[in-house]
């Protein structure tokens, strides 16, 4: 019998055992698994987020409105490129309690700033045309069912009123982690233009710009060029490339970042407890037999391969099949957690499978190590004494 199947064998003895230690490994993996997509869902957007494009708030606050009036004078600093802005317009379909992730944006520049935005030629020519026309993300029409030419009625929070819209185009986006597609896109012109009617001091403001900075200029010095531009104005500027923003955003939860790394590190702890338990349990009910194929000539190495290789099976066996559950489990938990008519994603890429098996080897072998010292340290004749 060669070492590999001893391995096996001494591996499948007690199949009850087995199940519940394999069973109770993957639910450690797949709590760790959610913990690592919800720590990438928050951190991966400022990773791949564009480096010449940049945010411009008010400096007070966010929440505070900008002039639309600054949008000619961003435009003829040297390095801008295009100069795009727009609202948050919060409108609600069907369930007051799932408002719309519902902006409005010039269509011109909305497409040109953001090529994540997928669309045919014949949809961007339709939403730029139709001014009551709108985009919607292909996971947000899927949701509701909604198709090209689609009239949606949609109540304003924001901006209170009945307003309809039709479908001119639905998206897919190239990036899911730092364009989602399940927005809805109206035209700038079509909402200030009411706004002027119905709440006058309201109008010709944006919340929030966004520069796009040509290839051969620093977007730090055209970051800066624009703040000093505004600076003692009634409406003082905050400027920050892409990436730092939504850094910026990530940051104002550190403490809850913090708090689900250390929630992963005591889920690792728990895993190695699960199984040096598994593999204290076996060895010690082997003692005997581990006696007797001493006194055939295995050597130290020899017991070293069959614990780590014992505990490489269990723990891999778990690291599998909570991974298998992983996938469904990660869709349900987008459901659950979905806020603001936002549905995370949390997709299962094969860095996170990867970090998965990665922590159940190491836990494989640190949980092997104290098991294969005492049977190394154990004499034959202890071993024979050992009453089970």
């Amino acid at each position: 019998m060669t070492l590999g199947r001893l391995v096996l064998r001494n591996t499948l003895r007690r199949p009850v055992r087995l199940a519940l230690t394999v069973w109770g490994l993957a639910m450690v993996v797949l709590a760790f698994g959610l913990i690592r997509l919800t720590l990438d869902e928050w951190q991966g957007a400022a990773k791949v987020a564009s480096k010449n494009r940049l945010v411009m708030v008010h400096a007070m606050s966010g929440a505070l409105p900008l002039p639309l009036a600054y949008r000619d004078r961003i435009a003829v600093l040297p390095g801008v490129q295009s100069v795009h802005y727009g609202v948050e317009f919060g409108g609600i379909y069907q369930d007051p309690k799932q408002p719309l992730a519902s902006f409005a944006e010039p269509a011109a520049t909305l497409l040109t700033t953001y090529p994540e935005i997928l669309l045919s030629e014949g949809e961007r020519l339709a939403f730029a045309q139709d001014r009551r026309g709108c985009l919607v993300g292909l996971s947000l029409a899927e949701r509701y069912g909604w198709k090209l030419g689609d009239v949606i009625p949609l109540t304003g929070t924001i901006y209170p009123g009945q307003w309809e819209v039709t479908v001119r185009g639905i998206y897919r986006s190239s990036n899911v982690m730092i364009w989602s597609d399940q927005e809805l896109f109206l035209h700038w012109d079509y909402l200030n233009e009411q706004v002027k009617t119905t709440q006058p001091d309201r109008a010709d403001q944006v919340s929030w710009y966004t520069i796009t900075t040509d290839q051969t200029s620093d977007p730090r010095a055209v970051a800066l060029a624009i703040d000093a531009l505004f600076a003692n104005s009634f409406a003082e500027t905050r400027t920050e490339l892409e990436q730092a923003f939504i850094a910026g955003w990530i940051e104002r939860s550190r403490a809850l970042l913090y708090a689900l790394e250390a929630v992963s590190a005591v889920i690792n702890g728990i895993a190695l407890l699960v199984l040096v338990n598994a593999l204290a349990m076996a060895v010690r009910e082997r003692t005997r037999e581990y006696a007797v194929i001493k006194t055939l000539g295995f050597q130290p190495r020899h017991f070293c391969l069959l614990v780590l290789g014992e505990s490489l099976l269990l723990a891999l066996s778990g690291g599998a099949l909570g991974l298998a559950l992983l996938v469904p489990a990660s869709r349900l938990y987008a459901q659950m957690t979905q806020s603001n008519g936002y549905v995370a994603t949390y997709a299962v890429s094969m860095e996170t499978a990867g970090l998965c098996l990665g922590m159940m080897v190491l836990v494989a072998l640190a949980a092997a190590l104290w098991p294969a010292i005492r049977l190394i340290r154990m004499t034959t004749l202890e071993g024979l004494r050992h009453a089970g």
